[in-house]
């Protein structure tokens, strides 16, 4: 994904159109008509937790939901990444 490797380069994305935080610990990557929930480790990794078609402009609570459980069990299994 190219937002990504731009991410690796550069270390932020400052277009909010592209890149943005949800809340909770939880960013969106937003290429058309796609988006890519995240979260960071320490180490600055970065853990895509679900992706989903855009369908509205606001982000479906369920697919946060279900970001929070995904990032949540990661870090449950790999207590070093916090």
């Amino acid at each position: 994904m190219i937002l990504v490797k731009k991410m690796g380069d550069f270390g932020k994305i400052y277009d909010k159109t592209k890149f943005t935080y949800e809340g909770d610990k939880i960013y969106a990557f937003k290429p058309q008509p796609d988006r890519y929930l995240s979260c960071f480790t320490k180490d600055k990794k970065i853990i895509i937790t679900n992706a989903f078609w855009k369908k509205t402009q606001k982000l479906p609570p369920n697919e946060k939901t279900l970001a929070i459980k995904y990032m949540n069990d990661y870090f449950s299994r790999n207590q070093g990444d916090k």
